[in-house]
């Protein structure tokens, strides 16, 4: 392609399109790999207020891991025992519930509120404390060319992007109230725009601009599905109410409509409430949305609350939006080119899990792209993000197509007001909780899923399932009294983490197995070179790809830290014992979640243990006894480069990633 004189060029490994939540979530991964990567947005700053609010368990486990929940748990309001509000035999309001969610118990994470904005802050603070990649904003992409033919070039950049960089506005409608680290960002984004054309020569692309998505379109991937006929209004303010539970999360259905209640940070409140019915359900269908205000949306709250009061002076955000679910057949084009987030899937918003579907599908594909950009792993794992995304996007669409038909305004047939319909409603919502709260990721066999015949997870650890998250329990660390969530421990640092089970050492046949483990990796056994020194580590860093986590089962005071393997707790001359790589599933009796259970929750035998590995996105990928070298060596063989191969891509930027 001939560029003019005037546009610049440029190379970068990795091309993120679009900086919210799931071009984030992405974005993390590259910065802990030391990716060269570039990531464009087109907004003028980032989100401030308003957008998605609702964060599940499953994402707040994976905050955990990444380090960034004690600051989502401090901002965030929590959602959890919803109330239903119906008419009762007088016709006035009545409370249905709380209801308790069944999973309550699942997760130490609740389920908790908070603006986009201040996720995306976070996300960005933790970018920056492993890299330098920053979100380029104000820029307009214009043009796309892939080249499939250099595909299987590890060293080509068949992704060409034709971007332009705008001038900063002279003024922008910006919150005045913001937190000081939104005005530190927002102050450095200004000072570094330059306006001007620009070629990007990448090697991959990942388009996570949302449901209008530029870079979908650029590769011609469509869009399946309709939208409604329904039109709903999303206001957030502080409300002014004796309504008992206007800082409940709920529903409240009368005679004028049924309308979600979600409680926020910072006073806020946030009412979904139905604005408009009209005639077409046709994909083309357009519905005049100046026609909606605040005042008329505040209208409708105020109908639909009656006879209690509603008023408002602060309004921080509002929308309308159609309610509307598309799907696009496939995530990814060739083996360069992907999309995550809105950019392939959307629904309505009351169902609380946009946001979080979207930040798990860049944290899949993230990885699995900088691993390979890295040379550590075979392309063909690439492969495995379709098959283990689209089908969790269609439960999405599935779930928000049963939810939001409770919200309709039918009442000539009782789909609103009705006690009925309400426990049709916690009925929906317990149908899908598994999959809502992520319990569950429903992940197929694959090249990073060994399931070896066994859904339900082998027989040494019957309830740690292959393609499946690691059940939360809360461990103690016997060298330095730390006590510490599992998803916490197993950081999502970048490695493939092999968990021993040590089971309980004092007897000595388990202590001789475990031994004979610890030789094996320390690479005393010839025939058989250790996955902790057999594969490729990324260029420039020290660390093999593999890591090892011990978890044992005796009492803390009855074992100690060095009576395990070296090679499990390595030593560094200057830092000393790593102290972290030991835990023990051990009762504490100044911290009641700490209840020494977990063998029993992972279904395990307290004496002969196991041992797992988890996946860099904190999934379990494969599942064996301790002797079972060979099943770990041929799982992790399935993907991982050899030292004794060529490694591929090498295009890794010279700095410091932390490990």
């Amino acid at each position: 392609m001939s560029l003019d004189n005037h546009i610049r060029e440029s190379h970068t490994d990795v091309l993120i399109v679009g900086a919210g939540p799931s071009g984030l979530m992405v974005a993390y991964w590259m910065a802990r790999y030391g990716i060269r990567t570039r990531i464009i947005d087109k907004r003028e700053t980032k989100v401030f207020t308003g957008h998605a609010d609702g964060i599940r368990m499953r994402t707040l486990e994976l905050f955990d891991s990444i380090g960034i929940y004690h600051r989502v748990r401090h901002e965030g309001h929590p959602s959890v025992e919803p109330s239903f509000w119906v008419p009762g035999e007088d016709g006035k309001l009545t409370r249905q519930g709380p209801i308790t969610p069944e999973q309550v118990f699942e997760s130490p994470m609740a389920h908790l509120l908070l603006s986009q904005g201040r996720i995306e802050r976070f996300m960005l603070d933790k970018i920056r404390e492993y890299s330098d990649i920053e979100v380029e904003r104000g820029v307009t992409a214009e043009s796309l060319e892939y080249d499939q033919s250099q595909d299987n070039d590890p060293n080509a950049y068949p992704i060409s992007v034709n971007i332009q960089h705008f001038e900063p506005k002279t003024s922008m409608n910006i919150p005045t109230d913001l937190p000081a680290d939104e005005w530190d960002d927002l102050y450095r984004q200004r000072q570094r725009r330059q306006a001007g054309s620009e070629n990007i020569k990448a090697k991959y692309i990942i388009g996570c601009d949302g449901a209008h998505s530029w870079t979908r379109k650029q590769l011609g991937i469509p869009y399946e599905g309709a939208s409604t006929e329904h039109i709903w209004g999303v206001i957030d303010v502080v409300p002014i109410s004796n309504f008992p539970d206007i800082r409940r999360m709920g529903t409240v259905s009368s005679k004028a409509g049924t309308m979600l209640v979600i409680p926020r940070e910072r006073k806020l409140v946030r009412f979904y409430v139905p604005t408009h019915v009209f005639e077409s359900t046709t994909t083309n269908s357009r519905f005049d949305r100046s026609t909606i205000t605040p005042e008329k949306i505040k209208t409708r709250v105020q109908a639909i609350l009656t006879p209690y009061t509603f008023d408002f002076t602060i309004i921080d955000w509002w929308t309308v939006y159609q309610i509307g679910q598309r799907i696009a057949p496939t995530f990814s084009k060739g083996n360069r080119a992907f999309l995550a987030g809105d950019a392939v899937h959307t629904h309505s918003p009351k169902i609380g899990l946009g946001m979080n579907i979207s930040m798990q599908d860049g944290f899949n594909i993230g990885w699995k792209i900088a691993l390979v950009v890295a040379g550590v792993a075979d392309p063909a794992i690439l492969n495995t993000y379709n098959p283990e995304r689209h089908p969790l996007a269609e439960k999405l669409l599935a779930f928000d197509k049963f939810w939001s038909t409770y919200f309709t305004t039918d009442n000539q047939e009782g789909r609103t007001g009705s006690p009925g319909r309400t426990d049709e409603m916690i009925n929906i919502v317990s149908g899908f909780q598994d999959f809502a709260d992520g319990v569950k990721a429903f992940y197929a066999e694959s090249s990073l899923v060994s399931k070896a015949g066994n859904e339900t997870g082998p027989p040494c650890a019957s309830k740690l399932v292959p393609g499946e998250r690691v059940p939360p329990v809360k461990l103690r660390n016997p060298g330095n009294t730390q006590i510490k969530w599992t998803t916490r421990i197993m950081e999502s640092d970048g490695l493939f983490k092999l968990v021993v089970l040590a089971g309980d050492i004092r007897e000595k046949e388990q202590k001789d197995r475990v031994d004979a483990l610890g030789d094996y990796l320390a690479g005393s056994d010839n025939t058989r070179p250790s996955v902790l020194t057999r594969y490729a580590t990324i260029p420039g860093r020290p660390k093999g790809i593999v890591d090892t986590l011990t978890i044992h089962s005796a009492p803390w005071t009855e074992v100690e830290f060095f009576d395990f393997p070296e090679i499990l707790r390595p030593l560094d001359p200057v830092m000393g014992w790593d102290y972290d790589k030991i835990w023990c599933d051990s009762a504490c009796s100044w911290d009641r979640y700490c209840e020494g259970k977990g063998y029993e929750r992972w279904g395990l035998d307290r004496i002969r243990g196991a041992m797992f590995v988890l996946r860099p996105d904190q999934y379990v990928g494969w599942v064996g006894e301790l002797e079972d070298v060979d099943g770990l060596t041929r799982y992790l063989d399935g993907f991982l480069t050899q030292k004794t191969r060529t490694l591929g891509m090498s295009s890794v930027p010279d700095m410091e990633v932390e490990f």
